[in-house]
C-alpha cells in the first residue's frame, strides 16, 4: 500500500489491518493464557483514533503498518510465543524488568561495563548471585528472544496512537543484562 493511502484508512481499516497480522503471525500456535492477554493488547488500537488523526498519530500508524507488513517482525512474535516457560523463565519473566531497569540503567549511567566487578555487583542486584550457570544461560537465551527492540518500537507506536508518550526504550538495559549474565557465567 501506498503511505498516503495507508493514512487514509477509516479507523474501522486500521483495526482490520492489526486483527489480520494478529490472526496470521499467531495462527497454528496454541497461546497460553499469558501469550492471549499479550496477542489481545497488541490488538488495542485506540476506539477514538480520528478518521482525521494528528500528524504524529499518522507518523505513527504508518511505521507500525511498515512494521506489521514486515516477515521478519512476525516470525520474531512467532518465536516469542512459541518460547517454552521455564520454571527459570517463570521465576524471573515477570519480577525482572523493574530491577533490570533500575540497576543496569543507572550502571548504564555511570558508564560501569557489565564485565566488570562492578557489573557483577550491579547484576547481582538484579538476579540471585547463586544461580546455577545452566539456569543464567537458560535466561540469557530467553532474554535474547524476548527482548526484542521490534517488539518494543509496536509498543510504543500503540502508545502514541493511543494518546501517550511512549515508554523510553527498555533495550540499553536488558542489552546491559544479557551482557553482564553473560560475562559472569
Amino acid at each position: 500500500m501506498m503511505t498516503h493511502k495507508l493514512a487514509q484508512l477509516s479507523a474501522a481499516q486500521r483495526q482490520q489491518v492489526i486483527d489480520e497480522f494478529i490472526e496470521n503471525t499467531f495462527l497454528g500456535i496454541t497461546l497460553d493464557d499469558d501469550a492471549k492477554v499479550v496477542a489481545d493488547w497488541m490488538r488495542e488500537l485506540p476506539d477514538e483514533l480520528p478518521d482525521d488523526p494528528t500528524p504524529g498519530q499518522v507518523d505513527a500508524w504508518i511505521e507500525l503498518a511498515d512494521l506489521v507488513s514486515g516477515e521478519d517482525f512476525r516470525q520474531r512474535l512467532r518465536r516469542i510465543a512459541l518460547t517454552d516457560a521455564s520454571p527459570v523463565v517463570s521465576r524471573y519473566s515477570h519480577e525482572l524488568r523493574s530491577p533490570a531497569l533500575e540497576h543496569a540503567g543507572l550502571a548504564i549511567a555511570a558508564s560501569i561495563a557489565p564485565d566488570s566487578a562492578e557489573g557483577r555487583s550491579v547484576l547481582h542486584r538484579i538476579v540471585e548471585p547463586g544461580m546455577p550457570t545452566g539456569e543464567r544461560g537458560e535466561l540469557v537465551r530467553w532474554l535474547e528472544t524476548v527482548a526484542d527492540a521490534q517488539v518494543e518500537r509496536y509498543w510504543q507506536l500503540l502508545a502514541v496512537l493511543n494518546g501517550h508518550e511512549p515508554s523510553p526504550s527498555a533495550m540499553p538495559a536488558f542489552t546491559w543484562l544479557i551482557a553482564a549474565l553473560r560475562a559472569h557465567g
